[in-house]
């Protein structure tokens, strides 16, 4: 009797975990730096079932929540994907908005055709929005960033029983509004250089009409990498505060959109 009593409490425990891993690994799979491609497939496997392991004690969730047919265990892994990708794409909404800052300011720059690849999606950014990305993420991690998803991660149990996501028109809107926020602050963050390379275009045409003898397209364009680079370099001093109050933003808003999918 006891052999089988330790049976049925491993297995409850077993499914329990199950159930949490679900959750978890789409989250640590799409959230900011612990989901970029930088990271191994293996590393992030791992880690979820350590934060699963960690968790599950933690949350209020059941053997009995797991469906017993192949259809309904399906429909329950979508949700919790759809759970955890909502809530991942709410945050990088933010290194989005400084990847679109970036690329405007490589453009101006005359540097569109020198990139770097990105280690978050793979694709090839422009150099200062690549610095600006990896900044970002330095200050992310230095603030707990990291720490909001697993603190919504276990809370959401309270809010979202697994396998019941509910999106509601409330949903929608305050990930529209997000998408919003997303160019402010990408102009924000490239307004700087940006206005710096505008005047400096204007400058140089009007050279270019007064003293015709300066060849402008050729001193024109390394000045405006000059000028790109020395502003967004300065930028920084205010890039630092603005990323911090965007992510105490993220962390009283995320909350605010697990518990309006529950």
């Amino acid at each position: 009797m006891t052999e089988t009593a330790l049976l049925n409490w491993t297995l409850n425990n077993l499914l329990v975990l199950v159930i949490v891993m679900i959750r978890v690994g789409p989250l640590l799979f799409f959230m900011p730096v612990l989901g970029t491609k930088a990271v191994p497939n293996s590393v992030k496997m791992l880690m979820t079932i350590a934060v699963a392991l960690v968790a599950a004690p933690s949350v209020a969730v059941t053997a009995n929540q797991l469906p017993t047919t192949a259809l309904g265990f399906a429909l329950f892994a979508l949700n919790e994907i759809c759970f955890a990708a909502i809530l991942a794409l709410f945050a990088r909404l933010i290194f989005d908005a400084i990847q679109l800052a970036g690329q405007m300011i490589g453009i101006q720059m005359g540097m569109s055709m020198a990139g770097v690849m990105d280690p978050q999606f793979g694709n090839q950014v422009s150099l200062v929005g690549q610095v600006w990305t990896m900044t970002a993420f330095l200050i992310f991690l230095a603030v707990d960033g990291h720490h909001i998803f697993f603190t919504t991660l276990v809370e959401s149990y309270q809010w979202v029983a697994p396998g019941t996501l509910h999106l509601t028109q409330a949903t929608y809107n305050g990930i529209m509004e997000a998408m919003g926020r997303m160019f402010i602050m990408g102009v924000k963050i490239m307004a700087p250089a940006s206005a710096a390379i505008f005047f400096s275009h204007i400058a140089m045409g009007i050279i270019a009409k007064t003293v015709p003898q300066i060849p402008i397209l050729i001193v024109g364009m390394p000045m405006n990498i000059l000028i790109g680079l020395l502003f967004a370099g300065l930028s920084m001093g205010y890039f630092m505060p603005l990323m911090v109050g965007q992510f105490e933003l993220l962390g009283r808003l995320l909350p605010r959109l697990a518990q309006g999918m529950g």
